[in-house]
């Protein structure tokens, strides 16, 4: 076999494929290119809706936590505490290192969920048994405490955080779909160039940008969770020029400091 030095070898290693080739890459180009755009433009939809709904769930969240027990008096009956007995059926306790549950089964009226996340088995799960009658209290569709005599538990069923995490879950999505739809878009507008020439390099640049941009939302969702969405925001907008700072430092160590980076490579 020939060095690769050979003057023949470096020859048929610069000729461009046959045609054949370059038609069906171009046709492949073209249908991976428009199912990555059109999961890009999904994402986007999904990542935009949940970002509409966080202004709502941020009013629940404060009405959640204004609300008072039902009285005759209550201007809004959905909107206040309610009240039902129900009876243990069975409790789910697992504690594991990569997932843990905390379920209360239970058998009660027909307001009353058959089964409610607890979130912890402390401080009322784990004294339950089959049988043992409760006090579920419920506000709109979410069961929020459960009470046994004077020991009660908030379970996880509250609007408590929802509006953080869907705020995190929808940016992270919209990153990815960003990028999905990064992605399609060019291999549709460059699909017989790049079956030519191979994709380009900026498009692992990019998602490294789309998922650090993506695992910011980590950090701001736990900022959040102390603060409010609007903090969280701002967290996660703060963070994006650090992701890129760190990528051109990357690139610039792998390929040498006169080397161009392909951050600016089209």
């Amino acid at each position: 076999m020939p060095p690769h030095g050979d003057p023949l070898v470096r020859h048929r290693m610069s000729l461009p494929p046959e045609p054949g080739t370059v038609r069906r890459r171009t046709i492949w180009r073209r249908v991976w290119g428009l199912c990555a755009a059109l999961l890009g433009v999904m994402m986007l939809l999904l990542g935009a809706a949940g970002l509409a709904i966080v202004p709502s769930l941020i009013e629940d969240e404060k009405a959640f936590a204004t609300a008072t027990s039902c009285t005759t008096l209550s201007t809004s009956h959905h909107d206040c505490l309610r009240s039902f007995d129900a009876t243990v059926t069975r409790t789910v306790i697992k504690e594991e290192n990569k997932s843990s549950e905390y379920t209360l089964h239970l058998n009660g009226p027909t307001q009353v969920p058959r089964s409610i996340d607890m979130g912890a088995s402390e401080p009322l799960l784990k004294r339950l048994h089959p049988g043992d009658n409760v006090t579920v209290t419920l506000w709109r569709d979410y069961a929020t405490e459960v009470r046994q005599g004077k020991v009660s538990q908030e379970t996880a069923d509250t609007p408590k955080g929802e509006p953080v995490f869907v705020c995190a879950l929808a940016l992270a999505v919209i990153c990815g779909g960003a990028y999905s739809l990064y992605t399609g878009g060019t291999a549709l507008a460059r699909a017989r160039r790049h079956a030519v020439r191979e994709l380009p390099a900026t498009l692992v640049t990019r998602g490294k940008e789309a998922a650090g941009a993506a695992l910011c939302a980590l950090p701001a969702l736990v900022v959040g969770d102390f603060t409010s969405v609007p903090v969280m925001l701002v967290v996660w907008l703060a963070l994006l020029p650090l992701v890129r700072w760190i990528l051109k430092r990357q690139q610039q160590r792998s390929t040498g400091r006169h080397a161009r980076s392909p951050l600016h490579t089209v």
